[in-house]
């Protein structure tokens, strides 16, 4: 009870503080609580919500969608910082690719909270991009942020989405469906963006990790640091195995954020 209790204190705190006037915070209050009890996102409006905020002294409107997990991932992304680069990291990202960049909260917080000059992000949910447009609008016009249309994968081929309850768990697959979408592997990728490097790879791509990892991982020898959420947990020794052989030290759970979901790869330069 005084857990939850604090954690509803800080959490009003929080979004006193983030937002940028009274209706925004009362908006923001209200559809947090319309989102804990809706009991399926199908039985409501999808509409984009806008919200006023300051962030890191700068002011920016979001739209968020308030039944389809949105509001979700705005507070594990602004509020519990899943994302913050710890001080013993010696790197400032200059390159940031979000793979599964789903509304764009995480890049932007990349953009805000580390000025990053190059952001690349990913999404493979047409309706998820048209929000993550809306939400970077400025920073794409700026040429800071660019936005592609795309399902990463371990090839250049097509697939087809399969939506979910909650839009951040839309995911691909080969099964065919209504909703087919152009997939890229990392070559192209960095051919398409002409990159040379990446020093800092989000990945959040709902379970298509291991297709990404199971072939052609010559691309990692130009990355520094990747995040990445495992969707499937017996795959994570897997995973780390596969990056320790392409010279990444793995980071123990916990000693990054307090996210243990989250796996934390780095070249051993990274913290030199």
């Amino acid at each position: 009870m005084i857990e939850r209790l604090t954690t509803a204190v800080q959490k009003f705190i929080f979004c006193y503080t983030i937002t940028a006037g009274l209706p925004s915070f009362i908006r923001l209050l209200i559809n947090t609580k319309k989102y804990r009890y809706a009991k399926s996102s199908t039985r409501y409006s999808s509409i984009p919500v806008p919200y006023h905020l300051r962030l890191n002294g700068k002011r920016k409107t979001i739209f968020l969608r308030t039944y389809t997990g949105d509001i979700e991932i705005f507070y594990e992304v602004f509020w519990k910082k899943v994302y913050h680069l710890p001080r013993q990291y010696k790197l400032k990202p200059e390159i940031v690719v979000d793979l599964g960049a789903n509304t764009g909260m995480a890049s932007l917080f990349f953009s805000v909270y580390y000025s990053t000059p190059g952001i690349y992000s990913v999404e493979a949910d047409k309706h998820n991009v048209d929000i993550l447009l809306s939400n970077l609008s400025a920073e794409v016009s700026a040429g800071s942020v660019n936005v592609m249309h795309a399902a990463i994968y371990n090839e250049d081929t097509t697939v087809y989405m399969q939506v979910k309850e909650k839009a951040y768990n839309t995911a691909i697959a080969r099964e065919v469906t209504g909703m087919p979408v152009r997939a890229i592997c990392m070559d192209t990728l960095y051919a398409m963006f002409k990159l040379d490097k990446i020093d800092l790879l989000k990945i959040d791509i709902e379970g298509s990790e291991e297709a990404l990892f199971s072939e052609n991982t010559g691309w990692l020898d130009k990355v520094n640091m990747i995040v990445m959420e495992i969707h499937a947990v017996s795959y994570r020794s897997t995973c780390e195995a596969i990056l320790r052989n392409n010279g990444f030290v793995i980071d123990e759970p916990g000693k990054i954020t307090s996210s243990s979901n989250l796996l934390w790869a780095r070249k051993p330069t990274v913290m030199q």
